[in-house]
């Protein structure tokens, strides 16, 4: 949903294409799916101790909000079909032609819009939400392992370095002052 129109502005020859969901069955989703992400509560920790999480996060929050007014579930339709609008009404303004098609439509309308022929094998279906959330949270744990083997790795042996000093500088200064 995001950047339509500045896409179709930087690619004019491009053929556009629309995949048609039921937006009741969109919306749900991915209530159940991307926005389990963002509220998920990681996130919010992991953010301070992983590159990729402090890159992601604030993108996918900063989205949310200009999308949705950070409230998907009362704006998410609304800004659904008001994309789908805005794509139909600056393609017709551009003279471009649109394919709407359903994902169950298989191969044949997407290959013959794009002159292309029909690949031999099934057309793919992987996005079913299924088990996204614990895939997302399986993600974020492996990433607070590295992020804590990263700071174990570098922290630890700074600390270790200082608390070796500290007991040299006790050892040694006790002895001067017993002199």
């Amino acid at each position: 949903m995001a950047f339509g129109p500045e896409l179709m502005a930087a690619y004019p020859s491009a053929k556009i294409i629309l995949t048609n969901r039921d937006v009741d069955t969109w919306h749900n989703s991915c209530s159940q799916t991307l926005l389990q992400a963002r509220w998920y509560w990681g996130h919010e920790i992991l953010q301070y101790f992983d590159w990729m999480t402090a890159l992601i996060h604030p993108l996918r929050k900063k989205y949310w909000q200009c999308l949705f007014t950070d409230d998907f579930e009362a704006n998410g339709k609304t800004a659904m079909l008001a994309h789908y609008a805005e794509i139909r009404d600056r393609a017709q303004q551009q003279g471009r032609q649109v394919l709407e098609m359903e994902l169950s439509d298989g191969w044949e309308p997407l290959c013959s819009f794009l002159e292309v022929v029909v690949p031999p094998f099934p057309y793919p279906k992987m996005n079913d939400g299924g088990n996204w959330v614990l895939k997302m949270r399986e993600r974020a744990r492996l990433r607070a392992k590295a992020a804590t083997s990263r700071f174990l790795g570098t922290a630890l042996p700074v600390v270790m370095a200082g608390v070796a000093i500290w007991a040299m500088i006790g050892k040694f200064g006790s002895r001067s002052l017993a002199l």
